[in-house]
């Protein structure tokens, strides 16, 4: 503890200079009657920088433990509209991938209207395997999209509903990796004891650099410089300077954690799951709307096939009439 003294006895020797004032108090020896022998107490009278950090550090507590609600409430959400999403799927998963096929079927035979009416030259074999081809490729996507919903299995799609880290969180979380694996490397240890000790720090540290955990390295962060002696030497002023530090990187981890919350609130799914009705009435309701538009996108498909096929037959006749003759 650095400090300056304002009185005291300890043999003319005075501790060294430092941010804290000092000031003596006599020790119990000195208040006992009748003692013949005295000695002087020291006690640091706080500075504004003193108090100043230790309201900090209660704030950076509440702050952690504000991260860790936060946490808890993305992570029960995400797990409740996972469940949700997959009686969904299931309900209404197929329906939707047969709507789209139809769409895209009712589609393509209209594109073959298009072009029978723009060249009425066109042969009617080489028209429709030059649509085919044209629609090929979206047909493929289509695919594979359904594929993809396919390997989702029971979760909800994590890039789409909650937040990528942003680049100043992803160099955060590199400057703070970087500068715990230069501190506590196993290989800078002197002893057993100390590699052990070491190791087992690194390997929590490689773990939350792994998972991109920003608030993990954080705590670790913090939990190593207020363990370490060097620590201990520093100012108020720099204690000060981290606690502010610290504050300002939790502060971003809330609004990070609560723009993933929003994410999740304004998805559909989360519509669905927390509609007035119960949860399996919203997926009832979502299944009888698709089927709905089934049922309209297939009246559009016959009609579609009807219109190709009576262009051909006009185109025919012709033909069959100059035949004929």
């Amino acid at each position: 503890m650095h400090g300056r003294l304002v009185a005291g006895r300890f043999g003319g020797i005075a501790p060294p200079a430092g941010d804290n004032q000092w000031t003596s108090e006599p020790s119990a020896g000195d208040r006992s009657v009748g003692s013949s022998v005295s000695s002087t107490a020291l006690v640091p009278i706080p500075t504004p920088e003193d108090f100043e950090y230790a309201l900090l550090t209660i704030e950076i507590e509440k702050r952690k433990a504000e991260i860790v609600r936060l946490q808890e409430e993305r992570d029960e959400l995400e797990a409740q509209l996972s469940k949700f999403a997959v009686s969904l799927k299931g309900r209404v998963g197929g329906l939707r991938a047969e709507l789209n096929r139809v769409r895209l079927q009712a589609a393509e035979y209209r594109r073959r209207i298009e072009r029978l009416k723009s060249d009425e030259t066109l042969d009617p074999a080489t028209l429709e395997e030059e649509v085919a081809a044209e629609f090929a490729e979206r047909e493929a996507q289509e695919r594979a999209q359904e594929e993809a919903r396919a390997r989702e299995g029971t979760r909800i799609d994590r890039e789409r509903v909650t937040r990528r880290l942003d680049a100043e969180s992803e160099a955060e979380i590199m400057r703070i990796y970087r500068e715990l694996a230069k501190r506590f490397h196993p290989d800078l240890a002197r002893t057993d004891k100390e590699r052990n000790r070491r190791t087992e720090l690194m390997l929590k540290i490689n773990v939350a650099y792994s998972d991109r955990d920003l608030l993990g390295l954080q705590t670790i962060a913090r939990q190593a410089e207020s363990t370490d002696p060097v620590f201990s030497m520093l100012s108020s002023r720099e204690r000060l300077t981290w606690a502010h530090r610290v504050v300002t990187r939790l502060d971003g981890q809330i609004q990070d954690l609560q723009g993933q919350l929003g994410l999740l609130q304004r998805s559909e799914t989360f519509s669905l799951w927390k509609s007035p009705e119960s949860s399996l009435q919203s997926i009832e309701e979502l299944e009888t709307r698709v089927r709905q538009r089934l049922t309209r996108e297939r009246d559009r498909l016959d009609e579609a096939i009807l219109d190709y096929n009576r262009i051909l037959r006009r185109r025919r006749m012709p033909r069959a009439a100059n035949a004929v003759r």
